[in-house]
């Protein structure tokens, strides 16, 4: 990926963001382990408490779900850091607006690129097929 020149107003600093993913890096799966431990901690339960329970055990899961992709989405986010691309759109190679990132630190795509992202998206769902590599995207 060829780097693109940073932003001249609002210049995105790589290191400030890392602190701010690297925090909520840890805020998700310190939530991930308290989820865990509520379930694991709930041993046998009354027949009659079954229903709730599984009802319980199924947002806990989907919510583990959505943390899980947000772990995923810091963790790339920190990788780009790392390879000096960070506050770069992975679609056109421009630079992600500072206000962006202090948004959603973990953003791959600028405003523009995710819109037509997200509009490619919901044309498949009314056509019934997912457009290709378009999955977990913020």
């Amino acid at each position: 990926m060829k780097r693109a020149k940073a932003p001249v107003e609002g210049t995105v600093k790589p290191a400030a963001y890392r602190k701010v993913l690297v925090e909520k890096r840890e805020n998700v799966m310190a939530g991930l382990g308290i989820k865990f431990d509520t379930l694991a901690k709930m041993g046998r339960v009354a027949e009659e408490d079954r229903a709730q329970l599984s009802h319980d055990e199924f947002v806990s899961l989907r919510l583990n779900r959505l943390d899980y992709v947000q772990l995923k989405l810091i963790e790339e986010a920190l990788d780009r850091i790392e390879a000096g691309d960070y506050g770069i759109c992975m679609s056109c190679e421009e630079p992600i607006s500072a206000k962006r990132l202090q948004a959603l630190p973990w953003a791959k795509y600028c405003v523009t690129c995710q819109q037509s992202l997200a509009n490619l998206q919901d044309d498949a769902r009314v056509s019934g097929k997912p457009p290709a590599g378009t999955q977990d995207n913020w």
